[in-house]
């Protein structure tokens, strides 16, 4: 899956694409393990946009992956609905550290600036202004029936500038990150090695000590993390 970015056009977003393969927003069924590659090792020696975007202890003896496209309702259902009680319950009380990585879903030119916009303000604020900007993403994709929200706007360009501003970035500062060929190389890179490790097919998707899964509610990952720390601990 490989992306390249071109500049801004007055009313909308463009970002081409080659050799094109997206993941599907909610296509996987099942909250089964389907294949592990084992545990992975956390790199955290980079800062800023290259960043490794973890929430919880380092130290946990469980570390969940997510796969997931800020324009996939799927995902924004998860944030909003899961990730909670899972971040209170787990990620917060030092049991679980939580890694999420971008993959994304149609359509691919708004889902790779969305991602882009994020990791840019983690440039100036770190982490916790990646994730303020990350969930704002989700809770205003907005309704394709109504036209509203930043995703099915007659103005994409104009709804990212204001989420942007959320972290003290300008208009100017939305234009050069979309344009930041390496920050779309590096997000190019966590997508093929998302597919080649674990066969990401789907959003979202989430790899449990290096397994593998996907997940509805809160009770089914609450279940599989209960049993993967308790596998941890053998």
């Amino acid at each position: 899956m490989l992306f390249s970015a071109l500049p801004f056009r007055p009313a909308y977003i463009v970002i081409g694409a080659a050799a094109l393969a997206l993941a599907a927003c909610g296509g996987a069924s099942s909250d089964e393990p389907t294949g592990s590659a084992g545990a992975e090792t956390i790199d955290n020696s980079a800062t800023g946009a290259f960043a490794e975007m973890t929430r919880g202890s380092a130290d946990a003896t469980v570390t969940v992956i997510e796969y997931a496209s800020v324009t996939c309702p799927h995902c924004a259902t998860f944030h909003e609905q899961v990730y909670p009680a899972i971040k209170e319950n787990y990620i917060d009380t030092g049991k679980v550290r939580f890694v999420f990585r971008e993959f994304p879903t149609a359509p691919a030119n708004l889902s790779i600036a969305g991602s882009m916009l994020a990791r840019c303000a983690a440039d100036e604020g770190g982490i916790d202004a990646y994730f303020l900007l990350l969930d704002t993403l989700f809770k205003t994709q907005g309704d394709p029936r109504q036209r509203t929200g930043w995703i099915f706007s007659e103005n994409p360009r104009s709804e990212l500038i204001k989420i942007a501003a959320q972290a003290g970035m300008s208009e100017d500062d939305l234009d050069a990150c979309i344009n930041r060929q390496e920050l779309l190389t590096f997000l190019n890179e966590n997508v093929d090695a998302g597919r080649n490790k674990y066969d990401i097919r789907s959003t979202p998707s989430f790899v449990v000590n290096g397994t593998v899964r996907h997940f509805s509610s809160v009770e089914d990952m609450s279940a599989a993390l209960d049993e993967a720390i308790e596998k941890a601990g053998e």
